[in-house]
């Protein structure tokens, strides 16, 4: 167990229609196999906006093109198996050819309505019922 509090973001990209989300299945060891929203730590010395943008590139080769605060969520036992987390979520706008990469193993467009039967990691599903999605 780490012995201080991480910070961490969500990226939500949504399709044009808003009618799909991208997803990745993890290959990292929280949640791995899950699917669920590209997340990751941030870098000492990095700009929350800079991380949603690497996290990004790093595990769908997307590039963001634009960054939308939308909350945050505390870390609640659970959340993640091994830190306390605090989440940054935040909407995205990206460009580019889909490519799985770094901790994602696959990554998709789901629809909301197949995501509706889904069991996501951590508390993004969670997310998606806070923002009206589901």
């Amino acid at each position: 167990m780490e012995d201080h509090p991480w910070i961490g973001i969500d990226a939500i990209i949504l399709s044009e229609d808003k009618s799909k989300v991208l997803l990745i299945k993890r290959g990292s060891k929280a949640y791995n196999g899950y699917w669920g929203f590209i997340s990751g730590k941030v870098e000492w010395g990095e700009e929350i906006k800079e991380t949603v943008i690497r996290e990004v590139k790093e595990e769908t080769n997307l590039d963001v093109i634009d960054v939308k605060f939308i909350g945050r969520y505390y870390d609640k036992k659970g959340r993640h198996p091994t830190k306390t987390m605090i989440c940054l979520p935040h909407f995205c706008t990206v460009k580019g050819e889909l490519k799985a990469g770094d901790d994602a193993v696959d990554a998709k467009w789901v629809s909301l309505e197949e995501i509706k039967n889904m069991d996501l990691a951590f508390d993004h599903k969670q997310m998606l019922i806070d923002e009206k999605l589901l």
